[in-house]
């Protein structure tokens, strides 16, 4: 007796391969994982494998992208949320546990590993783009609501989130625990500084 077989639509096929290689990636880590394990993970043959990706590298770019469209839906949310304060919108959007959902921590952890300088650059280059433009609109609601005395720009925005990126995420320097919180203390005082708002009112920032 033969067996059907089962024909999915390419984009759902796309994403159980991206998923099987996910939980990989988490149990196993990234450097242990084969990309024949990856296979036996999705229950599908070398072939579909190499139809849809030529490394397990196209494999994490293709999450970098998922984590990119991700973040850019839910700071769009968040923002049109009229119901927010700009400030409970800052908090959602850089330290909530939602938007901490949304960044995948463990494929993120990969991403910041200095062999992966490449897909940083890519979430960097979109962060610069696309998130920095919207924070700058909460800004400006707050400046609105006298929260904030001066207006914050893109040009800013994109220069605080471009060094912290840098500095901290970029998986270059082995800060210590103590030292983080001095780096983000103090990015915490100049985005006040530039906002021109009272001490600590972004103390959020420096909490991780």
């Amino acid at each position: 007796m033969s067996t059907k077989r089962v024909i999915k639509h390419p984009d759902v096929r796309k994403l159980e391969i991206t998923r099987a290689a996910e939980i990989l990636f988490r149990k196993k880590g990234y450097a242990a994982t084969s990309v024949e394990s990856i296979i036996q993970k999705a229950g599908i043959a070398k072939g579909t494998f190499y139809y849809y990706f030529k490394t397990k590298q196209d494999i994490l770019k293709n999450l970098v992208e998922q984590i990119a469209t991700n973040m850019e839906t839910y700071f769009i949310s968040v923002i049109e949320d009229n119901h927010l304060s700009a400030i409970q919108k800052l908090k959602k959007l850089l330290r909530s546990p939602e938007k901490k959902e949304k960044i995948n921590p463990s494929v993120m952890k990969i991403i910041h590993r200095p062999e992966n300088r490449e897909l940083q650059e890519e979430l960097n280059i979109i962060a610069i783009k696309v998130i920095a433009p919207l924070l700058a609109k909460v800004f400006q609601q707050g400046k609105k609501e006298g929260v904030f005395n001066n207006t914050v720009s893109v040009e800013s925005m994109q220069l605080i989130l471009a060094g912290s990126q840098f500095v901290l995420d970029s998986g270059l320097f082995h800060w210590s625990s103590e030292q983080r919180k001095k780096f983000l203390k103090e990015l915490q005082r100049m985005t006040e500084q530039i906002a021109g708002a009272k001490p600590n009112t972004l103390s959020f920032i420096s909490s991780e």
